[in-house]
């Protein structure tokens, strides 16, 4: 029975997240070979000042880049063919 832990910035759509967890449990079905109802996924979101990589913080990054966090995941969006 696979439990797949998932840490993801905040502020994607339920939608985004229902589809993420569908194509999860496809996978683990397929390449694991289980039940879907035997696949659980634990989804944790973070806030951007959660978050760093690289000794700076996402959100200062965004800062310096004069984006929102709405601009951010609106391309974000764009980027995985998912515009909102």
């Amino acid at each position: 029975m696979p439990v797949i832990h998932v840490s993801i910035l905040e502020g994607r759509s339920v939608d985004t997240k229902r589809a993420y967890i569908k194509a999860l449990t496809e996978s683990s079905v397929t390449h694991l070979g289980c039940r879907p109802e035997n696949v659980t996924i634990v989804i944790s979101e973070m806030p951007f000042e959660h978050y760093g990589k690289g000794g700076k913080m996402k959100l200062d990054e965004l800062i310096e880049e004069g984006i929102t966090l709405e601009e951010y995941h609106a391309r974000e969006a764009k980027v995985a063919g998912q515009e909102k």
